[in-house]
């Protein structure tokens, strides 16, 4: 088993520097949504992140490694682009020099001669003249001034301020943070405002640093929920094709040694970090030739792709490897690695609006807040909107909203005007109420459609969904299960009952059934490409109206599936009364009650 040896940081370290690119001929296999010198200099920092620990032990082998030696080059000859609000992207990268010159101080430095730590310094400082969005950005301004600041060079302490006065805006409790004034509570609150953080604390004000220590601690009892026994991480959210990143916070739990006041041992969180990082040395997720990271996420994939994302932005990834700063007879390579801790079948995570339904191989995420804000971002309903995202599933992308089988109707409640054959699904949530048992959401369509969502997590693995619909006009209403991935009806065949879609193959199972038995079965055919975890052609199991008439309607659905466990048969009932729906399971005592909400 890879990374497991007690050589586990020599292997590591081989196989970051194997995902370093061959040549610059990769960067041509794509665009991005900024020009090709920032692209380019993003492709030579963002290795860092995992060169720069590597080998933090000796700086001088960082001269003979490619990109650091292209970025001397650029710094020698004075040809960094320049840092302005309109090519502000640069300021991302900024993050790793902050991180290296703030953790190590002189030992970095002195890679610069006198004269090119001077432009280099001035260069920086061009971050304090430029505008920020509101969010996660502001950690860059806080990165570089104050690991200037305790390098004793020219920083802003305005500018160091006003960052930091704006995370603190950003903080909901619980060791939350908000990415921006919206609802979007993803990946970037872990590898982005946690990971630098935590980075900040080695070398930024004490009381500050402590303060974003012990969020990490508190924020490190709900995360722990993102990772299921395999190694996969949740996905959800933008920017997945940065992979692996989703384990850098717990690499700067580590090096940072903050994980000592968390509620896990230093085995447990190495078996997290080795155990992701082997489920993606596992995947095709490099190109044959280049041997670049790839955009996408389970494989090749520019559907699900992000407009800032160019050919070097995978390399985010590396943010992982900062346990190389870790020698080889350090605690943590040296302790033994772990199983996933016992943990409750269900976290509810209010901040995030999810019930995470936490089986022995597979993780469920039941999401009642979240929505992508940003008019720029990509498939933001598939990455946000649905109603449960799985780890072994994964979720489709939508290729056209014109006929179903090109839309992404896994997991999700879409509608159609007759005639049309155009659907939509859930996006803007309007209001979420959470309880201890089940997440509410209200949503619309059109200004037409009012939606009301409960979703109700189950003990077993599956859940329930019931949908309070008002529609002002004639619709078709369709509703999907989960993605069996390479099932293919050329090959495989459906159990369609009157209420009831089994979906079955090699793979495992997606089932969904109609509890108030007022839809009909059938099945979606996807396209190859249209997952995010298999390239192959997927299925999903349906539940289809006919024209629903104007006027207010009550949907009851249960939902399940696995890739690795069997099939059991599980029968629920619901029963509903003006102000309450009653969940049972065969004939057994009563096992939710849900108020009806009147928003």
């Amino acid at each position: 088993m890879i990374f497991s040896k007690s050589s586990a940081r020599e292997e590591l370290s081989h196989w970051m520097m194997d995902l370093l690119p061959q040549s610059n001929d990769y960067l041509a296999q794509s665009g991005g949504s900024y020009p090709e010198n920032i692209r380019y200099l993003e492709s030579l920092l963002r290795p860092l992140w995992g060169l720069v620990p590597a080998y933090s032990n000796n700086f001088s082998g960082l001269l003979q490694v490619k990109e650091f030696q292209e970025l001397l080059k650029m710094i020698h000859e004075r040809t960094l682009p320049n840092i302005t609000t309109e090519n502000r992207q640069i300021a991302v990268e900024l993050g790793v020099i902050g991180y290296a010159v703030g953790t190590f101080g002189t030992e970095f430095l002195d890679l610069l001669s006198e004269e090119e730590q001077t432009y280099f310094v001035q260069w920086l400082n061009q971050i304090n003249q430029i505008e920020f969005p509101a969010g996660n950005w502001y950690f860059f301004l806080v990165l570089v001034n104050a690991a200037l600041k305790k390098a004793g060079l020219t920083y802003s302490e305005q500018r160091l301020a006003f960052a930091l006065d704006g995370i603190e805006g950003f903080y909901l409790g619980d060791g939350w943070y908000s990415d921006g004034k919206n609802q979007q509570r993803d990946y970037y609150i872990s590898f982005a405002f946690h990971f630098y953080g935590l980075l900040y604390s080695r070398f930024g004000e004490t009381a500050t640093a402590q303060k974003f220590q012990q969020r990490a601690i508190t924020f490190s009892n709900d995360f722990l929920y993102w990772f299921d026994s395999a190694g996969r991480s949740i996905p959800y959210g933008r920017s997945l094709t940065y992979r692996f990143a989703h384990v850098s916070f717990w690499s700067a739990m580590v090096v940072t040694d903050t994980w000592k006041e968390t509620n896990l041992s230093l085995g447990e969180i190495k078996g997290l970090i080795l155990r992701n990082l082997r489920f993606w040395k596992n995947q095709p997720i490099t190109a044959p030739k280049e041997n670049n990271l790839m955009i996408g996420y389970g494989y090749s994939n520019l559907l699900m792709s992000e407009d800032y994302n160019a050919p070097g932005s995978p390399m985010w990834a590396f943010k992982a490897f900062i346990v190389l700063e870790l020698s080889e007879d350090a605690a943590f390579w040296q302790s033994t690695e772990e199983d996933m801790p016992n943990r409750q079948k269900i976290s509810v995570q209010d901040h995030a609006g999810f019930h995470i339904q936490a089986s022995s191989n597979e993780i469920v995420a039941l999401s009642s807040r979240q929505f992508g804000t940003n008019e720029l971002l990509y498939h933001s309903r598939e990455k946000y909107s649905k109603f449960a995202y799985s780890s072994s599933f994964g979720f489709n992308i939508t290729r056209d909203v014109q006929e179903l089988d090109n839309f992404a109707i896994d997991s999700t409640l879409a509608f159609s005007i007759p005639g049309t054959n155009q659907w939509q699904t859930r996006g803007v949530i309007e209001k979420t109420k959470m309880y201890e048992t089940y997440g509410v959401s209200c949503w619309q369509l059109w200004g037409q459609i009012k939606i009301i969502t409960y979703l109700i997590p189950l003990e077993d693995n599956g859940h329930i969904r019931i949908h309070q619909i008002n529609n002002q006009l004639p619709v078709i209403a369709v509703e999907g299960g989960f993605p069996l991935h390479d099932w293919n009806r050329k090959y495989q065949t459906p159990v369609v009952t009157r209420d009831t879609v089994l979906l079955t193959n090699h793979e495992g199972y997606s089932r969904i059934q109609d509890l108030f038995g007022n839809r009909e079965g059938a099945v979606v055919t996807q396209g190859p490409n249209s997952n995010i975890y298999s390239s192959e052609k997927n299925a999903i199991p349906v539940l289809k109206t006919n024209i629903l008439p104007e006027g207010e309607h009550v949907f009851a659905t249960y939902v399940s599936g696995s890739l690795s466990e069997a099939l059991e048969e599980k029968n629920y009932s619901i029963s509903e009364s003006a102000d309450h729906y009653k969940i049972q399971q065969n004939d057994s005592i009563e096992r939710v009650k849900i108020t009806k909400e009147r928003f």
